[in-house]
């Protein structure tokens, strides 16, 4: 017999904490009111150093969440590399973003190398598309350096051209967003999504589900899809796990906007609220999500 249930009560959130990081020190207040770099030029080395270098803005400046507004506050890292991602060419900012690595270093290991081994081939595949695009490719990675230090960076390869308009090297602009989307615990207050207007960061609380596509993900909300350069497992292990559960290798979804629930013998699955796809639940998974939503 087929069981359909109803839920009607939204789970409570956790508190959005204060945002420290080692460059930039941002705070969120619940009228999305972000302190940013006083000018675009302000070197990064100081920041940390010096509050004051560091002005508040008012909410309305920041009603936009779209992200290449707020790269505009920031120098980028620039790298130069070759086919074989041997590095020509870096500014200083580059090992500002990469405090642990030497400049030496830089240059006498393959770009791939600075990498973890299963970021290498999203790097690769990254670069195929520049090479096919016929303008810059932006990209966000979540980078993992010693010491298991967290970063997630947001890329924008091009490919750069001699007198001869021959392709000879590649560029990168390398910006390190990780205190605009997370906290300092490393909880995700924003993820990076791919709009037709460009770039934008959405909120956690707006997600319905997230769904994987290969090594990325489609993020489901009440105003449409998204498409995220994040893996699922990434985004997964940024998000509450109060709010959140992973229902299915390829579904992570919000727990406070699951409209229904429909059980037979057989299967079961969820429908979320403003969405009429049926989200499967594997059974390895069912039960803990029976016990998560309260009907078992």
């Amino acid at each position: 017999m087929k069981q359909t249930f109803t839920r009607f009560r939204n789970l409570p959130g956790e508190e959005i904490s204060t945002v420290n990081h080692a460059l930039i020190r941002l705070k969120m207040t619940g009228h999305a009111e972000w302190p940013l770099l006083k000018s675009r030029r302000t070197p990064c080395s100081t920041l940390h150093r010096n509050p004051a270098a560091l002005t508040a803005r008012k909410a309305a400046s920041m009603e936009s969440d779209n992200l290449l507004k707020l790269l505009e506050q920031l120098d980028p890292g620039v790298v130069l590399f070759d086919d074989a991602f041997n590095v020509l060419f870096i500014n200083q900012a580059l090992l500002l973003i990469f405090p642990k690595i030497s400049r030496e270093e830089v240059f006498r290991t393959n770009l791939l190398a600075l990498h973890e081994e299963k970021l290498r081939n999203q790097i690769r595949d990254i670069f195929r598309v520049m090479k096919d695009a016929s303008r810059p490719v932006p990209h966000t990675i979540r980078h993992l350096g010693r010491d298991r230090d967290e970063r997630f960076l947001f890329l924008k390869l091009m490919p750069l051209l001699d007198s001869s308009l021959q392709q000879t090297i590649n560029g990168c602009l390398v910006y390190d967003i990780t205190p605009f989307i997370t906290t300092a615990q490393r909880t995700l207050l924003k993820i990076p999504v791919s709009t037709a207007s460009g770039i934008r960061l959405i909120d956690p609380s707006e997600i319905l589900y997230i769904r994987a596509e290969n090594v990325y993900s489609r993020i489901f909300t009440a105003r449409g899809d998204f498409f995220c350069d994040l893996p699922l497992g990434v985004i997964e292990e940024g998000l509450p796990t109060k709010e959140f559960i992973r229902i299915h290798r390829s579904y992570l979804i919000h727990l406070g906007k699951v409209k229904k629930i429909d059980r037979d013998a057989q299967s079961l699955a969820v429908v979320m609220e403003g969405d009429q796809a049926r989200l499967p639940v594997s059974r390895s998974r069912s039960k803990d999500f029976l016990q998560r939503i309260g009907l078992r």
